[in-house]
């Protein structure tokens, strides 16, 4: 039974990231309201313990306030990442709804951070931060590393530190030419960068993109077990996000479709396609490791241990703002 829904609700961007291609793409719809209703409902009766609200940007869906609060009535775990250009404005609409708020910050300086999204935002980033600690939320702040940046984790790490917050470090991944993915080299380096306190990086996937990412003959992605995969149209798609090859209508109740020929059929195929091998994509190998416990899980659970170590004790260790 799957474990996440990464739930899109818009493919539309108001930033410009040199990693992420969705902002070159013609304007795209907001998932329908009702719809996305209808299915939140029905996620835990599927199976689904979290929904990560996704996009695009997913603060450019009016909606938000209402999906989040819907969704913890449900009894679902509520993840978000923003940008942070739209969070200073609407972040009373969704306080106390979100258990998972990742705050994007790729440098510790405008230069840098800016050059990487590509829109003026870094002003607005910190500001994020503040007024999120200021409503008493408790925000990550999500670092995407690549070979230009991965070294800003000694700084991000500092003021993760002083702010009494956690550094999520998540490398970028290999998908249609992606800019800036890491050597191996640089991937060694930036996993002992890592170890500093207050920094997070998913040691599974890690050692999975040491040693060459999915092996389609012997596959270690579960992306269709673990993960619903729901777009603004309404549609699961299948096997994953980034190499959708069927998109299913959701038009009946969500087993249904579940249940179809085609989704039974990307379950026998995760992972085994040909465009699997070498696949890195962390948002469905991270979900994928507890169903298989093995040299990845192993490497995956200290890590955790440090996160939720430093999650727990973070708001006693934040000082006041340099």
């Amino acid at each position: 039974m799957p474990l996440v829904c990464n739930y899109y609700l818009t493919l539309r961007c108001n930033a410009r990231c040199t990693f992420c291609d969705l902002w070159q793409y013609p304007d795209r719809n907001l998932a329908e309201t009702a719809a996305v209703l209808d299915n939140l409902r029905q996620l835990p009766g599927a199976g689904v313990r979290i929904v990560d609200f996704t996009g695009g940007e997913p603060l450019l869906h009016q909606d938000l306030p209402l999906f989040l609060k819907t969704a913890k009535d449900a009894g679902l775990m509520t993840t978000v990442t923003t940008n942070g250009l739209l969070y200073p404005q609407r972040s009373r609409e969704i306080a106390g709804l979100v258990n998972l708020l990742h705050i994007s910050i790729d440098g510790a300086s405008a230069e840098i951070h800016d050059r990487l999204r590509g829109v003026t935002c870094y002003d607005r980033v910190l500001e994020s931060i503040e007024v999120a600690l200021s409503l008493g939320e408790k925000p990550d702040l999500l670092l995407t590393a690549g070979s230009s940046n991965y070294r800003e984790v000694i700084p991000l790490a500092d003021y993760a530190r002083r702010r009494g917050l956690v550094l999520i470090v998540n490398p970028v991944f290999e998908i249609d030419g992606s800019e800036g993915t890491l050597s191996r080299s640089q991937l060694e380096e930036l996993a002992d960068l890592c170890r500093r306190p207050f920094v997070y990086l998913n040691g599974g996937v890690l050692r999975l993109m040491l040693e060459g990412g999915n092996d389609p003959d012997k596959p270690r992605c579960r992306a269709v077990s673990s993960t619903l995969v729901i777009s603004p149209e309404n549609e699961l798609l299948l096997p994953c996000f980034h190499r959708a090859e069927t998109a299913l209508p959701i038009k009946g109740p969500l087993r249904q479709v579940l249940a179809s020929p085609e989704r039974k059929k990307a379950l026998q195929l995760q992972g085994r396609y040909k465009f699997c091998q070498g696949c890195t994509i962390n948002c469905y190998m991270a979900p994928s490791l507890p169903y298989r416990m093995d040299r990845y899980f192993a490497s995956f659970i200290p890590w955790a241990a440090k996160y939720f170590y430093y999650r727990a004790r973070r708001r006693d260790n934040s000082l006041p703002a340099a």
